[in-house]
């Protein structure tokens, strides 16, 4: 596929979005440095997928993104695209339909990539494999970026070896390799931990199995305990039977004595609400005489604040009249500016198109002598670079060679006398030894990091259950002890505690949060008991039970009966028969009138409404009321604490198993810690000592193979010295020849430089000509604006002047009216305030005398006070023993799981027969057996379900574990295919590099030999590449000891060499030729014509030389006429060649 366009926008300095178009042959990218030429590198590299922020030579991937500049604020997103011509479908086959593909990558801030091909969203993947499988990505050979000849020259064999490797086209495999050597692991990883998990359920099946019989034992003790507890029960509940029926007589006629005084307190509470009634609308009065003389002085306030506004209003009117003329003034004056500032713009234009003129027939001569010169240039150039060729290798003389003859000599003897010392063997044995230990150090080290891992992982998971746990635990506590202290409050201000249905109150299963409304109609006859005819007592109030009326009533229109929202109580149903409940106090009102004989009306907030006219508002306290809401919170909170210790005692269970559980599993820890710190001691030895033994057998290698270079070497540039002997005879002559030569290239070098200076200058003198017409006509535009500006807004402000005007001269009669109704005021303020002194005085003595009544009811409640202490003394006892028996009946639900009614049968008695037995006896009875069925120990009663189901697991296990050593098995085979794919395909490449690095290298050179060498390792994807060079007239020797020129051009050959192996659709070169001279830059550039050429490569130069310049196809220059903003421009050389050759 070829490369048709790169297009950036907001990558680095290039805010605007810039298009390089890319054709055949060489496009060169020039510019003064800091202008952003390498960013176009850059952004080619990551629009392929490079994903490292260094490679961009950023801190982080953000970094790329344009960051803003004094005028121009920052972007938020970069984005890069780059065009292909898909017409020879050599794309991926889901892609290969397409005639053209356009692959773009897109960044935004703090949110990252996102690849998209012809707009379609892709992973990273897919565009990394369609430069991949054309020979081209982000770091291939085709890419030479600053600072890759160094890197080159730097990086040791093994390193260097990724060159071949790009060559050969084996990324691909490698990534496959990776992938598949992950799934080996993670199979394997999986194998190891089925297999220990398979190893602990067999374990755990022994285990269940004795559990089993165990269970059996237990379950046989188990029923004859619950046989004993349940005797032991019957006994203990018929003991207290007897003494509740003692407490409950006594509790009886205590509760007449506070009904009696009750009543006296209710005629007193009579009383005080007749006196309290009159109140509100005493109140009511003095809050109207208020109320209208505080209308008054609010009313005199806001006249002064209208008086106040008004003279600060002609204060602000006379300011803008004044502002308003000086705004006139300066309207005028920049009117008069803009005429003339026009007038002087319209002749210095005049002024620049008359320069312009004569500037075609100059430039075109500027050209003309230009091209004279380059012709001249490149003639001397080419005959300068031929000439150096000889004379480089023919510039050492005779007896120099002969010198280096002899020493060469001496070295080979030395050598050869040095390598027979060495002795490797019982040192590699020692090494073999050690490894083996090492192997196994690691695998028992693996298993024990494994189990400490797991164990760690149980113990931070106990740790946070407990947590949890103890703070579920203080909240139930908290909870249990608030209910508990709010239910003991309530129960000794309330009668709760006497026996079930006594009085009415305690009849109500469900008030359906009518408290207040029900308060205000029975008041104190809720508390007045329930009894049957034939318990009538003459001196007590109480309720008949079971008693029917057949009377019928219909309420209102717009009231609904009370009963039906509460649960049916035949009392109830009676007692509120005729009571309606209304939406609120004002339709109460409005229905009151309806209401027929014995009727009522109430709403959800309390009050009532009798048919007589009698009215109790819901805001009068109702002590009856406020009992039935406490009575109603009484019963929740009675509901509420057995459930909330059910679950305090089940926490407390979970506690204690997870604490024991912990200590277990911090003991196996500590264990785990000192048995893998012995192994890690001990292995660390090992590889010290072979580290020791290595760096020792690494070292004799290293110099016998050195020896062994040192003899081939020598021999080599013997062989070479002695032809060169032969040839250094003709130097002279060739000297002299060069120096001839070269100074007519620097002549017809500086002429071309001038010239070409030349035309520049008149380039530049145009272009300011043409921005400043540009300029000055955007000028009087904007002159020509801010007079027409200047008109209108003076007209606006003539328009403002004329309405402030009539403002000020209507605030200037305003002070009369003001004076008038400050006088009609100060007079209906001194009436007003005597009709309110007046209401005052009748409310407080109305207030008086309800407190004298308050201090009579008081009296008469602290007696029914003294008879209610009594009461719940009695009622106390009562309900201990009502406590003692509930305690009971919930330790027969704890413990056996059954009601009291179930105890006889599972004690085989029946309810009239007497047992003899003392409770004595049966709790040592009870005791015995707890202590039988304790000493059997923890029982697990699931335990034969349970085997079974370890059985199952364990089948299961065994499936998948003969499913996983297949696909390992598998993966392995795999992995073995790619590694020999791999290594065929490096040595061929190998073998095509080393033949086209000889032959790059001689044509860069002039001349001279050079080889590559796989070291180290044997095995080729292992291997080092060692680059050996001999320039003419030099030695073989390792590319570190070359001069930095021989090593860059040695560099630049091996970029090559591995490029033609695998040529790719572009290739990129960033400043390659800055190290070089301009002879050798020359051989540069022929190559790169002739690669081009041969491969169809489009190659895109980055580059400061103006030689390589010279020979480029087109140029576009990076400039930055704004500062951090890099612009492009280009000139298509090629094309003006061919125009000039027409012309």
């Amino acid at each position: 596929m070829k490369f048709k366009s790169i297009r950036i926008s907001g990558f680095k300095s290039f805010l605007e979005t810039t298009e390089i178009p890319i054709d055949k042959g060489l496009t060169g990218i020039v510019g003064p440095n800091g202008c952003g030429k390498s960013n176009i590198v850059e952004a080619v590299k990551w629009a392929m997928g490079e994903n490292s922020a260094r490679q961009m030579r950023g801190d982080g991937m953000d970094d790329i993104i344009f960051s803003g500049t004094n005028d121009r604020p920052a972007r938020n997103f970069a984005e890069v695209s780059i065009k292909l011509d898909n017409a020879e479908k050599k794309a991926p086959s889901n892609f290969n339909h397409l005639e053209e593909i356009e692959l773009s990558r897109k960044i935004e801030r703090e949110k990252g990539s996102t690849y998209r091909v012809n707009g379609k969203q892709v992973r990273s993947r897919d565009i990394q494999l369609i430069f991949a499988d054309n020979g081209t990505g982000a770091r291939s050979s085709g890419i030479v970026s600053q600072g890759r000849i160094s890197q080159i020259i730097d990086s040791s064999p093994e390193s260097r070896r990724i060159i071949l490797e790009e060559a050969a086209n084996i990324k691909g495999l490698h990534s496959r390799r990776h992938e598949a050597e992950l799934k080996l692991n993670g199979a394997t990883d999986n194998l190891s931990r089925l297999m220990d998990i398979e190893q602990t359920y067999q374990e755990q099946l022994v285990e269940l199995e004795k559990q089993a019989r165990k269970a059996i034992r237990y379950k046989s003790v188990g029923e004859r305990l619950r046989k004993a507890e349940s005797t032991l029960f019957i006994k203990l509940l018929n003991s207290l039977e007897i003494e509740l029926k003692n407490f409950t007589k006594e509790y009886e006629e205590a509760s007449e004595n506070v009904n009696q005084a009750q009543l006296d307190v209710t005629k007193n509470t009579n009383s005080k609400l007749a006196a309290f009634d009159k109140i509100p609308e005493l109140k009511k009065i003095e809050a109207e005489k208020a109320a209208f003389l505080q209308s008054l002085n609010i009313k005199k306030i806001r006249l002064e604040e209208e008086k106040s506004s008004a003279n600060k209003t002609l204060e602000n009117i006379s300011n803008q009249l004044s502002q308003i003329e000086i705004d006139i003034e300066r309207e005028l004056e920049i009117k008069k500016d803009s005429q003339k500032n026009f007038l002087n713009l319209m002749n210095e234009e005049k002024e620049l198109k008359t320069d312009s003129e004569g500037f075609e027939s100059k430039i075109n001569e500027a050209k003309n002598l230009v091209k004279k010169l380059k012709e001249k240039s490149d003639e001397a150039d080419t005959k300068l670079s031929s000439i150096s060729s000889q004379i480089y290798s023919l510039k050492s003389n005779k007896e120099n060679i002969e010198n280096r003859i002899n020493n060469l000599k001496d070295k080979i003897i030395k050598s050869e006398s040095q390598i027979p010392q060495f002795k490797l063997s019982e040192e590699e044995k020692n090494f073999e030894d050690n490894t083996q230990k090492l192997v196994e150090i690691k695998k028992t080290l693996e298993q024990k990091n494994k189990l400490l891992i797991s164990k760690k992982n149980e113990d931070e998971i106990i740790k946070k259950i407990l947590t949890d746990l103890y703070k579920e635990k203080n909240e139930a506590d908290y909870r249990i002890n608030l209910n508990r202290a709010e239910f003991n409050s309530l129960s000794s201000l309330l009668d709760h505690n006497s026996s079930s249905n006594e009085t009415l109150e305690k009849s109500i299963d469900n008030y359906a949060s009518l408290e207040k409304s029900i308060g205000s109609i029975l008041g104190e006859t809720l508390l007045a008991p329930i009894l049957s005819n034939l318990d009538n007592k003459k001196n007590t109030s109480f309720w008949r039970n079971n008693f029917r009326n057949s009377l019928q009533t219909t309420l209102p229109n717009g009231a609904k009966p009370i009963v039906d929202n509460i649960k049916s109580n035949s009392i109830l149903d009676i007692a509120l028969l005729g009571v309606g409940v209304v939406d609120n106090q004002e339709i109460a009102f409005q229905l009151q009138n309806k209401l027929s004989f014995g009727q009522a009306l109430t709403t959800l907030e309390g009050g009532l409404w009798r048919w007589d006219g009698f009215v109790q508002p819901p805001e009068v306290q109702n002590s009856y009321s406020e009992r039935l809401q406490k009575l109603a919170k009484l019963r929740t909170l009675e509901n509420e604490i057995p459930h909330l210790e059910k679950k305090q005692k089940s926490i407390e269970k979970i506690i204690n198993e997870n604490e024991f559980n912990l200590k277990k599993i911090e003991k196996n820890i500590l264990e785990l810690e000192n048995e893998i710190s012995q192994l890690i001691e001990k292995n660390n030895n090992l590889n010290l000592l072979n580290t020791k033994i290595e760096s020792k057998l690494s070292s004799s290698k290293i110099l016998i193979k050195e020896h062994q270079n040192i003899i081939n070497v020598s021999k080599k540039e013997i062989d070479l010295l002695n032809v060169e002997l032969v040839n250094s005879t003709n130097l002279p002559h060739l000297l002299a020849e060069e120096l001839e030569i070269r100074t007519i290239a620097d002549q017809s070098r500086n002429s071309l430089t001038d010239a070409m200076a030349a035309e520049q200058q008149l380039r530049n003198h145009e272009s300011f000509r043409s921005r400043n017409l540009i300029q000055i006509t955007d000028q009087k535009n904007n002159w020509k604006k801010r007079e027409h500006e200047a008109i209108t807004r003076l007209s606006s402000l003539k328009d403002r002047q004329e309405d402030f005007t009539v403002k000020k001269q209507n605030l200037l009669n305003l002070p009369d009216d003001f004076k008038k109704k400050d006088d009609e005021l100060n007079q209906q303020i001194e009436k007003a305030l005597v009709l309110r002194n007046k209401a005052a005085d009748n409310l407080v003595e109305a207030e008086t005398n309800l407190n004298n009544l308050e201090k009579l009811e008081k009296q008469s409640e602290q007696k029914v006070s003294f008879l209610r202490e009594e009461m719940i003394k009695i009622e106390a006892k009562l309900n201990l023993s009502k406590n003692q028996v509930k305690n009971i009946e919930d330790r027969v639900f704890e413990k056996l799981r059954i009601n009291t009614d179930q105890l006889y049968e599972i004690a085989n008695l029946n309810k009239n027969d007497e047992i003899n037995t003392s409770t004595e006896i049966l709790e040592k009875t009870v005791q015995r057996l707890l202590n039988e069925r304790d000493s059997i120990g923890a029982v697990n009663l699931r335990a034969e379900v349970e085997m079974n189901e370890m059985k199952e697991k364990i089948k299961t296990m065994s499936d998948e574990r003969i499913d996983l050593e297949q696909a390992i098995d598998k993966l392995k085979t795999g992995i073995f295919e790619l590694n020999k794919e791999g290594r065929q395909r490096l040595k061929e490449s190998f073998e095509e590099v080393n033949k086209n690095f000889k032959h790059l290298f001689q044509k860069l050179f002039g001349g001279g030999n050079a080889e590559l060498k796989l070291i180290g390792d044997e095995d080729p994807l292992n291997a080092g590449l060692e680059v050996l060079a001999s320039p003419p007239g030099k030695k073989m020797q390792l590319l570190s000891l070359l001069s930095g020129g021989e090593q860059a051009l040695t560099a630049i050959s091996l970029i090559f060499s591995v490029f033609l192996c695998n040529p790719a659709p572009i290739c990129i070169l960033d400043e390659v030729d800055a190290p070089l001279d301009d002879s050798n830059v020359g051989r540069f550039c022929n190559l790169l014509e002739k690669i081009a050429e041969e491969t169809d490569t489009y190659f895109l130069v980055v580059t400061h030389h103006r030689l390589t310049m010279a020979k480029m196809d087109r140029l576009y220059g990076v400039t930055m006429e704004q500062k951090g903003i890099s612009r492009l421009v280009g000139v298509n050389l090629e094309q003006a060649n061919r125009m000039k050759k027409s012309a």
